[in-house]
């Protein structure tokens, strides 16, 4: 699963070299987080979400065919989980380039 989010990640921020993704598994649930540069955060999550709600609906059916549970959320610096629900406006839409 982690392999997957180092593959997409990367490729849809403007500043790859600072994606870090790590991997916790406990009770038969993988948590992953996902942090990037403040200013890829936007890339990441999408304009309402709908980003990091495609990326979660790609390893929640992976996950589903290895018979494991998954979550997978966003990290800002201080370590703090960002979503489409929580994240502050100026994440809340695509930057633009």
């Amino acid at each position: 699963m982690k392999q997957l989010l180092e593959y997409i990640i990367p490729n849809i921020v403007n500043h790859p070299e600072d994606v870090v993704i790590t991997e916790e598994s406990a009770a038969g649930v993988e948590n992953l987080s996902i942090k990037v540069n403040p200013e890829d955060m936007g890339r990441v999550i999408g304009k309402a979400g709908k980003v990091i709600k495609a990326i979660r609906q790609i390893g929640r059916i992976i996950a589903i065919k290895r018979g494991l549970r998954v979550n997978i959320d966003v990290v800002d610096e201080k370590n703090r989980n960002v979503s489409a629900e929580t994240a502050p406006p100026e994440f809340d839409s695509t930057p633009t380039e």
